[in-house]
């Protein structure tokens, strides 16, 4: 079977503490785009993989949600898998715990369905935190390690154009040079909630506390954003630790003039235009 793997961005996202695990409590709003990777996957004689790009084993987690779900169900999953990878690695698109949600749920289908929807959960979560996310694949409020999800009725009724430096951030560095900003009087639900589709007001609400210590480590990403909404952008910001940067557009034309534009001065992987009618 074939199944689309797609991204997200985060529309605003705070570092509220670090854990007792190391782990850190945040709190963001996961949005699924258009840009997806593709997943095959069929019966084989014994497990393949393969893939238009180089995944080290140990960071495979499409192999890890493969070995939990035979693990979990006592099943001997033979397949052989085929991953085309079009969401850039180490972007903050959360291409790969995608992935892994995709592996998770075609195994399902192929199989039966033998795991109730909190074993899939709870696998999901063990794989990463925001994998859960991928398995409803809907606009959603997240806290907790962002594997407490609540799906939100929420549409940007605008142009998202996501774009991706040649740059690839580590979001173990990311989670280094941050500095958490604590418990806030409103939270980031009641802020998207009050705002609305007021998207030019986001831009002193809605921030990314990653954005200022990944913009002096690596200063074109910052040069992108001011670049989105120097071409015209209601509202720009960093997906994730980085390094992709989207937009707001009221028009595919102003999106396309924006992307010509940031193409013309950096050295961009990856570019999409997510419509308001796809979602």
């Amino acid at each position: 079977m074939k199944i689309l793997a797609p991204a997200k961005i985060n529309i605003g996202l705070r570092i509220i503490r670090k854990r007792s695990d190391n782990y850190h409590d945040i709190e963001t709003f996961f949005y699924p785009i258009h840009l997806a990777d593709e997943l095959e996957i069929v019966r084989a004689n014994k497990h393949e993989f393969f893939s238009n790009v180089n995944l080290e084993a140990d960071a495979n987690l499409c192999l890890r949600a493969l070995h939990f779900f035979c693990e979990r169900t006592g099943i001997n999953a033979e397949v052989r898998m085929h991953l085309k990878k079009n969401i850039p690695i180490g972007s903050g698109l959360g291409g790969g715990s995608s992935d892994a949600a995709a592996v998770l749920l075609a195994l399902q289908d192929i199989y039966g369905n033998p795991l109730s929807d909190i074993e899939l959960f709870d696998i999901a979560t063990e794989l990463g935190a925001d994998v859960s996310f991928f398995l409803k694949k809907v606009p959603a409020y997240a806290t907790g390690k962002g594997e407490i999800i609540e799906p939100v009725k929420y549409r940007v009724d605008r142009f998202i154009l996501t774009v991706t430096p040649n740059i690839s951030v580590s979001t173990a560095l990311a989670y280094s040079l941050v500095t958490p900003s604590g418990e806030q009087a409103k939270s980031l639900r009641d802020i998207l909630r009050d705002l609305r589709n007021d998207f030019t007001k986001y831009r002193g609400s809605v921030l990314n506390d990653f954005e200022p210590p990944v913009f002096e480590k690596f200063p074109a990403i910052g040069q992108i954003k001011a670049g989105m909404l120097a071409a015209g952008a209601e509202y720009s910001l960093m997906s994730g630790s980085g390094s992709s940067v989207f937009g707001f557009f009221r028009s595919e034309s102003d999106a396309r003039e924006a992307l010509t534009s940031l193409q013309s001065g950096f050295s961009l992987t990856s570019a999409d235009i997510t419509p308001p009618a796809s979602l």
